[in-house]
């Protein structure tokens, strides 16, 4: 993937996006069908503020994030766009209330469905992993809906 193509992925994917922008979400590594994200923690991603966790919602929109990340890979266009269609995730650990990395991988893709994976660790320990995920995502390009 060029670099100016990089460049306008990682503003699309980190300023477009309301959701994105409000968990200030950062790209450390973009290539074609895989992405990893950082998640800085803030104090309103806590879940339970008795033993300092991070919220499984918060985890659930990392891994989200990161899957519709990996799809996004595959546009052509900037008027292109990808939709959620089925996201399964497994909690494996309790989040601490700290930072987090989500990756992403597309797995397999089709004409217009494109499958991934996804795991979600703390930066210090990438080898625990705190949950992973798969999802299945459409990904609709700007030709195809002006050509039907």
């Amino acid at each position: 993937m060029e670099q100016f193509v990089k460049d306008i992925f990682i503003n699309a994917l980190e300023k477009m996006i309301p959701m994105h922008s409000y968990m200030e979400i950062k790209v450390m590594d973009i290539n074609f069908g895989k992405v990893k994200l950082l998640f800085p923690f803030k104090p309103e991603f806590v879940g339970d503020i008795r033993i300092n966790r991070l919220h499984g919602g918060f985890i659930a929109s990392a891994v989200d994030a990161s899957g519709g990340a990996a799809a996004m890979t595959h546009m052509k266009t900037e008027k292109d766009r990808v939709s959620t269609l089925d996201i399964r995730i497994d909690f494996l650990k309790p989040g601490q209330a700290k930072d987090i990395i989500a990756e992403g991988t597309i797995i397999n893709r089709g004409t217009n469905v494109i499958f991934t994976e996804m795991k979600i660790y703390h930066p210090e320990t990438p080898e625990i992993i705190i949950a992973k995920g798969s999802g299945v995502y459409e990904i609709r390009t700007y030709e195809n809906e002006n050509n039907n």
